[in-house]
């Protein structure tokens, strides 16, 4: 300030110290408790003690002093991120006046400005993505997609990270994650360093069990020509060359020694899972928080009725012309949709972004004298049916998960063990929901669609959720 109060610039021999690069005057930084400022660092301190020395007589805040600790400053620089990787140094040796130099005080304009969030976050996945494949002697931060990635899994291998180790669930060991996420190429990279191609997890499952779940050949050509077992059950009479000859791989072990092909009933029972599967198209389907039941032989007014409308009052519609709001959850919990889905024998579907059409009261106002099969893909996790017959609660189960010994055949008819992707998401559990409530539809394709019309039906106060 000159005497008259007029603000002047002072300048400096060299920019020294900590320089600001952002004061902290706009308004989007700053509030009525604390201003934020970023602060540039032109040199490291030496080691030892480093203090912060800050003072604002026009504020009557006194010289104030903070220890700061230079290692953690040391250490901050260690991690810093090239911004212009390889420029020369400049050659200070040349003729005088061969290199001219202005020094400002301040913050120096030719310094790249602050780094957005945006540019932070984009510069940290980078340095993320370079490091997946730097050699390291564990598995520790592998992702799910790593074990996929045979250059991540043969830059650990070289890092010293050993094969035979257990590193995921249940003792999975990486060949077992390898397998699992059907990756070929990493499987082959972990044979040569694996002791025993058939090594087994806490659950008994060998890694050519994962890839015959996953469907992937050059998994499974891989760990057939290092010799893996094909036919030993892992699972009650479940092998990994059983379920194989059930997908469109079996020509792989058909003819391998003590090949045991299934039963022509057992057979019959894959085929028409499958066709029911096939029923719902090749199409993704999103089924995420969907309510839907299934109801075999009755026609769409039929429903509308026992559901407590007037057919006449129940005009079909497209979604965005529906009768509700649909951004309202509480209010669309209050209606369900209505559709016939053809078959031998068909019937009709309920549909909700909702738990309703699987709700007991529900099932059991629409099955009487019939079947109805209700499925909520609840987005908190799990897919639950709930079986109804003829007005009763038949049965309550948990759907779409890895069978286990004691679950019924049909677990296995509708590949809830295949998480190899030959059908879109979600068509194996509504073609069981289907077959549950007796249904045998040529085209289910519309009956999972958000977008087809539908009748809209208001429910009762009694049924409503």
């Amino acid at each position: 300030m000159t005497p008259q109060g007029l603000p002047v610039d002072a300048a400096t021999e060299q920019a020294t110290g900590l320089i600001p690069l952002d004061t902290g005057l706009q308004q989007t930084r700053r509030s009525v408790f604390k201003t934020d400022v970023d602060l540039y660092l032109p040199e490291l301190p030496p080691p030892g003690g480093t203090q912060l020395v800050v003072e604002w007589p026009d504020e009557a805040v006194a010289e104030t002093r903070i220890a700061v600790d230079a290692a953690a400053l040391h250490a901050a620089a260690g991690t810093a991120l090239e911004v212009w990787p390889g420029l020369e140094p400049v050659d200070l040796s040349g003729p005088p006046g061969a290199l001219a130099s202005v020094e400002f005080s301040g913050p120096p304009r030719f310094l790249a400005p602050p780094l957005t969030r945006h540019q932070r976050q984009t510069l940290r996945r980078q340095e993320e993505e370079r490091r997946r494949y730097v050699p390291r002697a564990d598995w520790q931060e592998m992702r799910w997609q790593d074990w996929s990635d045979a250059a991540v899994i043969r830059a650990r291998l070289d890092g010293g990270a050993p094969a035979d180790t257990a590193v995921g669930w249940h003792g999975a060991t990486p060949l077992h994650l390898a397998a699992e996420h059907g990756s070929g190429e990493a499987v082959a990279a972990l044979l040569p360093q694996v002791t025993q191609v058939d090594v087994r997890d806490d659950d008994g499952r060998t890694p050519l069990w994962f890839a015959a779940c996953s469907v992937d050949e050059g998994s499974i050509r891989a760990l057939l020509d290092a010799g893996a077992d094909v036919w030993t059950p892992q699972l009650g009479p479940w092998s990994p060359g059983r379920l194989l000859l059930t997908t469109p791989l079996a020509q792989l072990v058909a003819d391998l020694p003590d090949s045991v092909l299934p039963s022509v009933e057992e057979a019959g029972a894959f085929q028409a899972a499958d066709v029911l599967i096939a029923a719902f198209g090749e199409r993704e389907l999103w089924v995420e928080g969907l309510g839907i039941a299934f109801v075999r032989g009755l026609n769409e007014d039929e429903l509308i009725r026992r559901l407590g409308a007037d057919p006449a009052q129940c005009p079909r519609a497209a979604p965005e012309e529906a009768p509700f709001d649909p951004t309202d959850h509480e209010e669309s919990l209050r209606f369900v949709g209505v559709t016939s889905v053809p078959g031998r024998p068909g019937g009709c579907v309920l549909t909700q972004q909702g738990y309703v059409p699987s709700d007991n009261a529900v099932l059991r106002a629409i099955s009487r004298g019939t079947s109805a099969y209700g499925i909520y893909y609840n987005p908190k996790g799990g897919t639950f049916g709930t079986l109804a017959r003829d007005g009763e609660i038949a049965d309550s189960e948990e759907i779409g998960l890895p069978p286990a010994e004691q679950d019924p055949p049909s677990h296995w008819h509708f590949r809830f063990w295949q998480r190899g992707r030959t059908f879109p998401y979600g068509a194996n559990t509504l073609a069981y929901g289907c077959a549950a409530a007796g249904l045998k539809i040529s085209d289910g394709r519309q009956a999972a669609d958000h977008g087809t019309p539908r009748r809209w039906v208001a429910l009762p106060r009694e049924l409503r959720a």
